[in-house]
């Protein structure tokens, strides 16, 4: 690994970071926002934020540029759209577990679409690392029973998976944050379509405009710009699994803000999802 693959790495597990951290206090936001006047709000202050980065940039975007943000901009809501709402009709430990399918998913999409081959080492590392994450829910899987939810968020896996491998085919030909904008004003677009699908509750108060302030600025700016830079450096199997180390900082942060247990199954799981990342980190070109 170079020094920039290096540097790729880190901020790529400083967005699971973020994206972890905020895990626990998105939970209570519902309690004041339906899910998707959250991701409106969510999408369209992060869109305010790219605008003076690529305000200057815009008249110069090409015809396909556009097209393939559109697509990759839809593909996202999409995504968001169905595991938040999957989420209220399952449980949370479940829909975390559902989504990280992704990780299985992300080799297969890129060997048929981008006809890209596959290497062992991503196809083991990938596989570990949804065993280990199913092993960290473990405690919140028990007497589970199968639900409309857990239809949606399986299709929402599908669908991020889709736009990781699209996004990874054009990243290195699109400038950064152009391309990151176009995406997150393409999902704020079509969240604040959907608000009449879910319009309560909308309630702004200041948990809930810090909650939403926090996720544009950090897990959305910030992070879509930061993933979006590394697919276009990194394979995107690689860049998949490194995400999906999402859990374990939210489990951490748990532990820290609300004094909650990490039993020996789920730290077995840890184990294996954080030598599943190393694994891929190293070996994988």
């Amino acid at each position: 690994m170079n020094s920039r693959e290096v540097l790729s790495i880190s901020t790529l597990v400083f967005v699971t970071f973020i994206w972890g951290v905020t895990f626990p206090i998105i939970k209570d936001v519902f309690l004041y926002l339906s899910p998707v006047n959250f991701l409106a709000l969510r999408f369209a202050v992060s869109t305010l934020l790219f605008l003076p980065v690529v305000i200057k940039k815009i008249k110069h975007v090409k015809s396909e540029e556009w097209k393939a943000g559109l697509i990759a901009g839809t593909l996202l809501f999409i995504a968001y759209y169905l595991q938040t709402i999957g989420l209220l009709y399952t449980q949370p430990a479940l829909s975390g577990t559902i989504t990280g399918i992704y990780v299985v998913f992300v080799p297969i999409i890129s060997y048929l679409y981008l006809r890209r081959r596959i290497a062992h080492v991503e196809v083991y590392s990938s596989a570990f690392a949804f065993i280990g994450l199913v092993l960290m829910s473990y405690s919140g899987l028990s007497n589970v029973s199968i639900e409309l939810g857990d239809f949606m968020t399986l299709a929402a896996a599908v669908f991020y998976a889709m736009q990781l491998v699209y996004v990874s085919k054009h990243a290195s030909h699109i400038d950064t944050f152009v391309f990151s904008f176009i995406q997150i004003a393409v999902a704020a677009f079509f969240s604040a379509v959907f608000i009449p699908t879910f319009p309560e509750p909308f309630k702004i108060t200041i948990y809930s405009a810090f909650v939403v302030l926090f996720t544009a600025v950090f897990a959305t700016f910030l992070a879509t710009y930061v993933y979006v830079s590394a697919l276009s450096k990194m394979n995107v199997t690689k860049v998949g699994v490194i995400l999906i180390g999402e859990p374990i900082f939210a489990d951490l942060t748990s532990v820290i803000l609300y004094g909650e247990k990490i039993g020996p199954i789920a730290l077995i799981g840890i184990i294996i999802m954080i030598a599943s990342i190393g694994t891929i980190s190293y070996f994988a070109d």
